[in-house]
């Protein structure tokens, strides 16, 4: 039997979200199980990712996660969060109804922010 060497409990999830690459690129992945230490990502391919990135959860960037990728194969990437996330900034993971219909609209469709400043909360990645 394999033990299991996780820190926190993983939750099954089906979530879309998106990896910020250089300039204002992104990279849509799915989700598909989160703990509050990490995320199990399903990508179309795992060889372009950087060890370390921004994990955008809304299609406005309003919500993202600073991630180092811990084991990589040909289609999935195991990610830890860098820093933890307050309880304050937690509701912000889930996107808000206003987030969803700039979405549907023309101006909303590209992620805004892939390299902006982080979300309320988040620490600035390191240099």
């Amino acid at each position: 039997m394999i033990k299991d060497k996780r820190k926190s409990l993983r939750r099954p999830v089906r979530y879309s979200a998106w990896v910020a690459l250089e300039g204002d690129q992104v990279h849509g992945c799915v989700m598909s199980d989160v703990s509050d230490s990490g995320a199990r990502l399903d990508i179309d391919e795992s060889k372009p990712i950087p060890d370390q990135f921004t994990l955008l959860l809304t299609i406005t960037g309003s919500a993202r996660r600073q991630c180092r990728v811990v084991w990589r194969k040909p289609r999935q990437i195991g990610v830890a969060f860098e820093g933890r996330i307050t309880d304050g900034d937690k509701a912000t993971l889930v996107p808000k109804p206003e987030d969803d219909a700039k979405a549907a609209s023309p101006e909303g469709a590209k992620p805004e922010g892939a390299t902006a400043e982080p979300a309320k909360g988040e620490a600035e990645p390191a240099t």
